[in-house]
Parts: structure tokens; C-alpha cells; sequence
């Protein structure tokens, strides 16, 4: 059974390095120059989406709170359209559009947290932790006197940050919230 809990963790690995990365990269193209990476960012996005439906897929009969990685992963692949096939960005909408994705997968991980709670699984307090910080940062991208005081590619550069910290988080808890484990 170690081997199918290994091969998960290591999915969730790849998406926190792609998330952890991503925020690098953010964080070394201020200014304009964060539009010319914005296929980077779509890419990283559409693959860690993937990497959530492929856990879903894998994992949905012994993983509690399952069909809330598949709205994640379903809704992060949608919004990675975006930066990916629109050729005409504006600087100043990227903070706000990866605002909005992390805002919807910070609530995503409130409602699972409140699932994992039900299943009195002990860990979901982390889940709830991270769903209202990603909720505040998602927030805080969309306000523009946050963006102008950080500059946009910080403000991008945390959102990427905050999503990796709850891969990281999975990777550490992912035998404690599997109905096997």
C-alpha cells in the first residue's frame, strides 16, 4: 500500500516545485516583463490542475475529500486558459486574475476542511488554515493599492507561493486522510 501512497506524494511534489518555481520566476520579471511570462504561469497552472484530477482519478475512493481536489484541479486547468491562449494581457490584470484563482481554491479548501472535520480527521484545522490564507491573498491581489505598494509580480509571486505551501501540506498529511491510512 506504500507504493500507491509514494506515487501521490510525488505527483504532489512536482506541483509544489512547479508552484514554487513559478513563484520565483514571478518574483525575477517585474513590471511588464510579467506578461512575457504569463505562458510560464498559465503552464504551471494547467499542470498542477492536472496533477489534481490525475490524484482524483487515482485516489477517489480512499481519499477523503476527493471531489474537492477535482474542483481545484478542474477549475485551476480552466482558469490556465487564460494566461496561456490570451495574447493581449494587460499587466495590471494578472495580479487580479491569479487573485481570483486563488481565491477559488482557498475557498475549495475551507469547504474541505470542513468535510475532513467531519470525518474527524485531525489535520483539517490546516486545511482551514491555508483555504483562509489563500482566500486573504486571493483578496489582497484583487485590491490595487496592495498591488501598487508590493508591485504585481510580488503579489503574483505570493499567490504562487501560498498554492505551493498547500501541496506541501498534502504531501506531509496524504496517509492520514486516506480512508485506508
Amino acid at each position: 500500500m506504500r507504493n500507491k501512497y509514494t506515487r501521490v506524494q510525488i505527483l504532489l511534489g512536482i506541483a509544489h516545485i512547479l508552484m514554487i518555481g513559478s513563484g520565483v520566476l514571478a518574483l525575477w520579471n517585474p513590471g511588464e516583463k510579467l506578461v512575457s511570462i504569463a505562458i510560464w504561469l498559465g503552464l504551471s497552472m494547467l499542470i498542477a490542475g492536472s496533477i489534481n484530477i490525475i490524484i482524483y482519478k487515482r485516489a477517489e475512493k480512499s481519499l477523503y475529500g476527493a471531489q474537492w481536489l477535482l474542483a481545484d484541479g478542474m477549475v485551476t486547468i480552466l482558469l490556465s486558459v487564460f494566461p496561456l491562449f490570451n495574447k493581449m494581457l494587460l499587466p495590471a490584470i494578472l495580479p487580479f486574475f491569479f487573485g481570483v484563482w486563488e481565491l477559488f481554491s482557498g475557498i475549495l479548501k475551507v469547504i474541505e476542511s470542513r468535510e475532513l472535520e467531519k470525518e474527524e480527521i485531525q489535520e483539517w484545522e490546516w486545511f482551514c488554515g491555508i483555504g483562509c490564507i489563500e482566500i486573504l491573498s486571493g483578496v489582497a491581489a484583487l485590491l490595487k493599492p496592495v498591488e501598487e505598494f508590493m508591485g504585481m509580480h510580488v503579489v503574483v509571486a505570493i499567490i504562487f507561493f501560498v498554492q505551493s505551501c498547500g501541496f506541501l501540506f498534502k504531501i506531509m498529511i496524504y496517509p492520514k486522510i486516506t480512508k485506508e491510512g
